[in-house]
């Protein structure tokens, strides 16, 4: 999906939400982001799940995106979010994205764990005892091929 600011794609892989978001992000793209994310995630709801973000880019966040996703991301907690690994590899303002995520997932009472590459993300999460599906990390891939 592509918008003003930022653009994402997101896919369910077993009980992991993949996004690949291309920044930099407004409100309104938090929005639109938020609405794909839970159609994809709301069968894994009452179940432990795990996210794996990718960022590609100027991934950073403007100030009324980044508290929107803290919010956002905080309300899943309860419904089920216990992990999130962060692919910091492609990022040209990694320091900052990686400031900036720091802050959003603080205190939320999720781990977060941040990696070079998706193979680091997947071993991590697996080591954590979640099941990935190859097959939607493949699909996932193919469609941030195409973009």
């Amino acid at each position: 999906m592509q918008y003003a600011h930022g653009e994402f794609i997101v896919t369910r892989c077993g009980s992991a939400i993949v996004t690949q978001a291309y920044g930099p992000w407004n409100r309104e793209c938090v929005t639109l982001f938020a609405k794909d994310y839970r159609e994809k995630a709301e069968s894994l709801f009452g179940q432990t799940w795990c996210n794996i973000v990718c960022v590609s880019g100027e991934s950073l966040l403007v100030p009324d995106a980044e508290a929107s996703l803290r919010e956002r991301t905080a309300a899943m907690h309860p419904l089920g979010l216990t992990h999130i690994a962060l692919v910091m590899g492609d990022s040209s303002v990694k320091a900052t994205t990686t400031a900036q995520l720091k802050r959003v997932y603080r205190d939320l009472n999720i781990d977060t764990f941040f990696v070079n590459v998706l193979t680091q993300a997947v071993e991590w999460l697996t080591e954590k005892g979640f099941s990935i599906e190859q097959e939607g990390i493949s699909d996932h891939l193919k469609r941030v091929a195409l973009k």
